[in-house]
C-alpha cells in the first residue's frame, strides 16, 4: 500500500488580506511547517498545489510535485481537483492537508497513513472536534477530482462520514486565516 501527501497552498488568502503562507511564523515561513511536518512523517515528494506566480512555489523548490492550479481564486474545489488530478496511479490514498496549519505533528500523520485505506477516509479528531488532515482512499479521488468552487470535501464527508482517529495534537484544529490567528501562532513560538 502506498500513501501520499497533498498538500494546499494555493488560497487567496481573503480573511487574512495579504499572503500568509510567506509571513514569518518562528522563522520560517508559515507554508513551510506544514510541508515539513509531511517530510518528517516520511512522505516522498508530497503533491503542493499553488497559485501560477506565487512566490510560496519557491520554498518547496525540488522537494514536492507542484500543481499550478490555474483558476485557484474560484476556491478549494479547484485546488483539491486539481492536486488529485495529479497523484500517481500507485497511490492507494492521501493524506490531504492545508497549508494554514502549521502544527499538525509528523506522528498524526504517520497514523493518518497508517489507519488510511482504498476505501475509507479518516478524520483526526482532538478532543471531540473534527480537524485536518484528512486520509482520503482512493475511492473517493474521483468525487475529490470532481470538486469546483470553494467547496473543499464537506459534501464528500457528509454523504460518506469519516472514520474518527483520536489524537492527542490540538494542530489539527489550529488553523491560521486571520491576522490574529497568526499572531497567536507566533505567540506559541515565544
Amino acid at each position: 500500500m502506498s500513501v501520499g501527501a497533498i498538500l494546499l497552498a494555493a488560497g487567496s488568502a481573503r480573511r487574512m488580506g495579504a499572503d500568509k503562507l510567506t509571513a514569518d511564523l518562528g522563522g520560517r515561513p508559515l507554508a513551510l511547517h506544514a510541508f515539513e511536518a509531511l517530510l518528517a512523517a516520511g512522505f516522498d515528494r508530497p503533491i503542493v498545489a499553488v497559485a501560477p506566480g506565487s512566490a510560496v512555489a519557491a520554498l518547496f523548490a525540488d522537494r514536492a510535485r507542484l500543481v499550478l492550479v490555474e483558476n485557484h481564486a474560484l476556491g478549494m474545489g479547484h485546488s483539491l481537483a486539481a492536486a488529485v488530478a495529479a497523484v500517481p496511479g500507485d497511490w492507494t490514498a492521501a493524506v490531504i492537508g492545508l497549508a494554514d496549519m502549521p502544527f499538525v505533528r509528523p506522528a498524526t500523520l504517520r497514523a493518518l497513513a497508517a489507519a488510511s485505506a482504498p476505501d475509507a477516509i479518516v478524520r483526526p479528531v482532538f478532543d471531540g472536534t473534527p480537524g485536518n488532515p484528512v486520509a482520503w482512499g482512493r475511492d473517493h479521488f474521483p468525487a475529490l477530482a470532481a470538486l469546483s468552487g470553494d467547496k473543499g470535501g464537506r459534501d464528500i464527508l457528509a454523504r460518506s462520514p469519516p472514520t474518527p482517529l483520536a489524537c492527542d495534537d490540538p494542530g489539527v484544529v489550529i488553523d491560521v486565516d486571520t491576522p490574529e490567528a497568526l499572531a497567536a501562532a507566533r505567540a506559541r513560538f515565544l
